[in-house]
């Protein structure tokens, strides 16, 4: 961090130094106010790059692997105190800043009421029938009492049943539990209630209660990170195995836009068969190099230096079937949380920390890993710095210093020059700055008919991938409805026709639930993997078109050049545009499918989707009425007829929402994803010709008006130009020493290739 620290100042004392030769030739009218304000303009782009960027960390694991007391001891307080329960919809972050603070986000009514909604309308019919289609609000008493009557009754009778309660029934549960405790603090929008360093710790009531939590829309809390730097936010995610899938779809969505992983395993359990689900999902994001793995010893448990050291070895041997060369960090999180908490730590800690301290092997290795991943941290995290720096603030530098050496040894030169000859000279130059404008004319039409092209073959992939007939993705997601099994038990004792209702009901949840996690372990993974292959195809289209691009460029630039070179100017060739402007695409990730079906999902806090929803409830009411009327024997169709017939209506309807699902997110997919992509990788690239052609403009205008000034101020304009000229060729060389010394110390894996970004590396 010292060192990007180092490379910063550099750059920013630079920038300055730069500023103020632009501004005194500026106040000399050397330069005219448009060309002047262009450079200072792009020094601001500089200037911009300089303020850290956020530098996203999840970490991550199975439940219980010790993520929370990972994130403590590596902020130095205890401030996590528990992950999300099985309800709670959202990811506590924690961002590294000079103040203390934070606030938690309360979802609004409207988005409260939603959720009520949709949980009762999945509730089972019960002894009582079913509750009314009501717009439930749980400001009203009558509907708050009639919940909880309902609520109470189902609880009875699944327990009897089944033994198990449903996610959406805790959800209930939950608002109604947690009710009169911020009824005051939700309101018509969105509430944001915010901490200072002394009430920062109040968080915990909200995230540490389920019947509070579920009222939230989002967390993030902010802490001084010395060691980290600041703007780095750290996310607690969901465990990789909860039994919850929207915990692993919010997972996959925060992994979408980090930066770096880091992967907690417990030496208690080593990995899980979660664990390699997330990790091959962390493989399709092209995110294994960014991953960090930490083993959290429980050091209670282990007997002595060869147990742990066979717990090293073994972690490794496991995750080299899918990770090559894995960086795995010894350590006890717990360890490093007590000592830093100090004598304010409880008693109990305290003795155990005491006594893993008496143990030097234990005490040394948790000392060494805790070290050396804080290092290695710092060091990614300034490494991904550096690829701002080097992309927006560094090139941009190096184009002004550039042009200021350029246009000051030009001005310099024709100024020598006597008026006659000063204005042929502008006129020769003046027509190969045409020239160079009618090329940058083509390449935006060729930049423009690329787009197009690109546009076809990208439309053309979307199609073949989520055709409806065809479409591996969207056939997997329909075979899976028609082929769920029915479980022979719901075709047994159905002699009370109401049972028929309630075992659909059961079958209904059942299938909804595995659906929810086809959708998002199945789905949403293999249109992630081909959202990556479709970045990595666009990357490569443009820059292998962005080569024939530059040529004609270049081009046209080194005719201008020459007529430079006819006058005494000796200029340096134009410096193509370094392959990072990727980052631009951090922002744009692919929608997940999972939460597209259920507009709002993630962010609502229960992953109920849509399929049916209304309409198998208003199924489920039509045959409670139709199975309670006496009808002959002869007419009465057997119960298990009529389930079958049921479920096959629910299936049916689920089919159905799938296609209209499919098709509407292909076009969601098409044009807020892959056509944003485009846009911003065809701006940027044409972004670099118009800031090199504009940078090589000069105003003859000006360039004549002082020809005819006095002898006195064009001899002192002449010796500012000089002295201007030296220093912006001193501060040319500076950036190519600064660029190449970028280059060995950050990137020296990564010459000839192309800098690697955030999911997109190889």
């Amino acid at each position: 961090m010292n060192e990007f620290l180092r490379f910063k100042d550099s750059i920013a004392q630079r920038s300055a130094s730069l500023r103020s030769a632009v501004e005194r030739l500026a106040d000399d009218r050397l330069i005219d106010p448009e060309r002047a304000g262009l450079w200072l303009e792009h020094l601001d782009l500089v200037s911009g790059a300089l303020h850290d960027p956020l530098v996203r960390v999840a970490v991550v694991g199975s439940v219980k692997s010790g993520k929370s007391t990972l994130i403590n001891a590596l902020v130095g307080r205890d401030l996590l105190r528990r992950g999300a329960g099985i309800i709670t919809s959202f990811i506590t972050r924690i961002r590294s800043d000079a103040q203390e603070g934070g606030w938690v986000e309360l979802k609004s009514w409207a988005e409260v009421h939603r959720e009520v909604r949709q949980a009762v309308a999945l509730l089972p019919p019960t002894e009582d029938g079913v509750l009314p289609d009501e717009e439930w609000d749980l400001r009203n008493a009558s509907h708050r009492r009639m919940l909880q009557e309902r609520l109470r009754a189902v609880q009875r009778e699944w327990q009897q049943s089944r033994g198990n309660l449903e996610a959406h029934f805790v959800l209930l549960h939950a608002f109604l539990s947690g009710f009169q405790d911020v009824e005051k603090m939700v309101g018509e929008q969105p509430n944001r209630l915010l901490f200072d360093g002394a009430t920062l710790e109040q968080h915990q009531r909200f995230v540490g209660r389920e019947s509070h939590a579920v009222y939230l829309r989002d967390v993030q809390l902010h802490h001084p990170v010395p060691w980290l730097g600041a703007q780095v936010e750290i996310a607690d995610c969901q465990g990789s195995d909860s039994p919850n899938p929207l915990h692993f779809a919010l997972l996959q969505a925060y992994l979408l836009r980090a930066h770096l992983i880091v992967y907690v395993v417990s030496s208690r359990t080593g990995l899980r068969e979660a664990d390699l689900k997330l990790l091959h999902f962390i493989k399709t994001l092209r995110m294994l190099p960014h991953t960090l793995f930490v083993l959290n010893l429980d050091l209670d448990n282990h007997q002595g230096p060869e147990d742990v050291g066979e717990s090293i070895e073994r972690l490794k041997a496991e995750l080299e079937w899918t990770v090559p060369q894995p960086q795995v960090f010894p350590l006890s999180a717990l360890y490093h949380l007590i000592e830093s908490q100090g004598n304010s730590a409880g008693g109990k800690d305290r003795r155990r920390y005491d006594i893993w301290r008496e143990e030097p092997f234990e005490s040394e290795l948790t000392r060494a890993g805790f070290s050396q991943l804080q290092e290695a941290l710092s060091e990614r995290v300034g490494r991904q710095r550096i690829r701002v720096l080097f992309g927006t603030g560094l090139n941009r530098l190096g184009v002004v210093a550039q042009a200021l050496s350029d246009t000051t040894r030009t001005q310099r030169r024709l100024l020598g020059q006597n008026l006659d000859q000063l204005k042929h000279s502008a006129r020769r130059l003046q027509d190969r700055q045409e020239a160079l404008l009618g090329t940058l004319g083509t390449l935006e039409n060729a930049i423009s008919g690329l787009r197009d092209t690109l546009r076809q073959e990208l439309d053309a992939a979307v199609g073949t991938f989520f055709d409806l007939s065809y479409g591996r993705v969207v056939q997997e997601t329909l075979q899976m409805v028609e082929n769920y099994p029915v479980d022979p038990s719901y075709l047994k004792d159905l002699s009370d026709p109401a049972k028929v209702l309630k075992q659909l009901h059961r079958y209904y949840l059942e299938f909804r639930r595995s659906l929810s996690v086809f959708l998002v372990e199945k789905v949403n993974l293999e249109t992630i993997e081909f959202a990556k292959e479709q970045e990595e195809h666009l990357k490569r289209r443009l820059r292998q078109s962005s080569k024939a691009f530059w040529a004609l460029f270049e081009t046209a630039m080194e005719e201008y050049h020459r007529e430079l070179a006819s006058f005494g100017v000796e200029v340096r060739g134009v410096e193509r545009a370094h392959d990072t402007g990727w980052s631009d695409w951090e922002e744009i990730t692919p929608p997940a499918f999972s939460g597209f079906v259920e507009e709002n999902a993630v962010s609502r806090g229960a992953l109920l989707m849509k399929f049916g929803i209304g309409r198998v409830t208003r199924l489920l009411g039509t045959l409670k009425a139709r199975l309670g009327r006496r009808r002959p024997a002869a007419e009465k169709a057997s119960e298990s007829d009529t389930l079958r017939e049921a479920i096959e209506t629910v299936k049916a309807e689920a089919r159905a929402e799938l296609v209209y699902a499919f098709r509407d997110y292909r076009q969601n997919f098409r044009f807020q994803y892959l056509h944003r992509l485009l846009d911003v990788g065809t701006a940027k690239l044409l972004e670099e010709f118009r800031l090199r052609a504009r940078m090589a403009q000069m105003d003859f205008t000006d360039l004549l008006r002082q020809g005819h000034q006095e002898e006195s101020v064009r001899r002192r304009h002449l010796e500012t130009l000089e002295e201007i000229s030296r220093f912006a060729q001193e501060q040319l060389e500076a950036v190519e020493q600064l660029r190449r010394a970028l280059n060995l110390e950050w990137f020296p894996e990564e010459q000839g290739a192309s800098p690697p970004e955030r999911a997109l590396s190889n």
